[in-house]
């Protein structure tokens, strides 16, 4: 839950998370047509260099609106662990719980190896960790608290 207020007051943590600098990709430009926009692509921005000639026309994309988003949803899964802690033995709680944690898990892993818009340093460890650690154990537990 803290996690979710500071995303909202601010960005400095969000931007330790998250490489942020990006620039244009120059591979995926092609003209657009009825069917497809350049500019609706996925891999539209690759992650900067630390130097030459891309850090002039670098863009950050943790903005205040990226921030807010990750904020209600870090909030959102934060209500459904708790509501599953609460009532730890309710199958639909439960399974609701590890998609949450699922969830993040793929998220931050794909931001990582996929996407590139995260390094391996030191705040990346935990989100990484507590969603796939998250997910394995309640996975293990689920014969202990969900009855059958």
């Amino acid at each position: 839950m803290g996690n979710s207020f500071q995303n909202l007051v601010t960005l400095h943590y969000t931007r330790r998370l998250y490489n942020g600098v990006f620039v244009q990709n120059t591979a995926s430009r092609t003209s657009a047509t009825s069917d497809v926009n350049p500019d609706d692509s996925v891999r539209k921005l690759v992650p900067a260099s630390s130097t030459g000639k891309d850090v002039e026309k670098a863009r950050d994309q943790v903005t205040p609106l990226a921030a807010r988003l990750f904020g209600v949803w870090t909030l959102m899964n934060g209500f459904i662990r708790l509501y599953t802690a609460y009532d730890v033995h309710s199958r639909a709680l439960y399974h609701l719980s590890i998609l949450a944690h699922l969830g993040a898990a793929i998220h931050f892993t794909s931001e990582l190896l996929v996407y590139k818009t995260m390094r391996w340093t030191g705040p990346q460890f935990f989100p990484l960790f507590a969603g796939w650690s998250g997910a394995v154990w309640m996975i293990l537990q689920y014969g202990h608290y969900v009855s059958k």
